[in-house]
């Protein structure tokens, strides 16, 4: 069953203001401003380390990867160089 384009809306509308009063702001700076506090509470708590550190491993293997695979194309510019 899909959803229609007014539903889709209606549904959006509903969860922007459930998250708007969960964290108690009235406009959209005041709503990042409250999350960003949050964030960084749960990351003074630690609770959020082990995530971070995991994404941060994870796109450092990933640019690596990318470099080595596209080596021919700066490899040769570096010996040039």
């Amino acid at each position: 069953m899909a959803l229609t384009s007014t539903e889709k809306k209606e549904i959006e509308t509903l969860v922007r203001k459930e998250i708007r009063e969960f964290l108690n702001s009235q406009t959209v700076k005041q709503f990042e401003n409250r999350m960003m506090d949050e964030v960084v509470k749960e990351i003074k708590k630690g609770k959020l380390e082990s995530e971070v550190k995991e994404l941060i491993v994870r796109g450092m293997v990933e640019f690596y990867q990318f470099m080595w695979t596209q080596r021919g194309s700066w490899e040769p510019r570096i010996r040039r160089a």
